[in-house]
This record gives structure tokens, sequence and C-alpha cells, in this order.
């Protein structure tokens, strides 16, 4: 079964850079990318609100997606950085035929986050 997680960050007035420079600094070799003016990490393990707040990140949102192309399904948690703490403020899941997009497209229009991968 092939599965990934991705979490796309938000910089908000932080900036692409810095979040960049924050992921280096908590990760040894981080595989991200830009994305839209979004940074986009591959990430390899669990990442919840806990996961994300630990790593400094000082992005203003960052959207949570596990995908799996085996069962085309897909699931996603949106979190607000808050007095340096990632909160849960969304989440949106589904089986058999959900895909990553539809968590995607849920989530720009729900809470206009536009440009996460």
């Amino acid at each position: 079964m092939s599965s990934w997680t991705r979490v796309s960050f938000d910089p908000g007035k932080t900036g692409i850079e810095a979040v960049t420079n924050d992921l280096q600094k908590a990760l040894e070799d981080p595989d991200t990318f830009i994305h839209n003016d979004m940074v986009v990490w591959k990430a390899f393990d669990e990442v919840d609100a806990q996961r994300l707040t630990d790593l400094g990140i000082e992005a203003s949102r960052a959207l949570v997606m596990h995908v799996s192309d085996t069962s085309n399904s897909g699931s996603g948690r949106l979190y607000k950085r808050i007095d340096s703490e990632f909160i849960l403020l969304d989440a949106m899941s589904g089986g058999e035929g959900y895909f990553g997009r539809d968590v995607l497209a849920y989530m720009q229009r729900e809470h206009g986050l536009v440009g996460a991968a």
C-alpha cells in the first residue's frame, strides 16, 4: 500500500524563507518544496498538533494530509498557530473514493487555504 503525509505550511506574515529555515533547523534534511507561496513538507511519520508545535515552525497555519493511492482515500486536518501552539481548526476524512483533492477543495472553500499540495 502506498501512502504518504504532506504538510502544507501557510507562512502568513512570517514568510516562506523563514518557514523553510525553521524546518531545516528542526529536522535532519527535510524533504520540502515550495508550491503556490506555501512550504510543503513530505513527512514520513505521524504529524499532529503536538508534533507541529514541537517543530517550532512560525507558520500561521498548517494543513496535514494523509493520502493513499492504493485505496484512493484521503484525509486532512487544518491547524492554526495560536500563542506558539498549533490548534486543530478543522478536519475532513473519507473512505474509498475520497481523494486528497477533495480535502484541498474543502479547505480552500471553507478556510481560504489556497496553494496547499
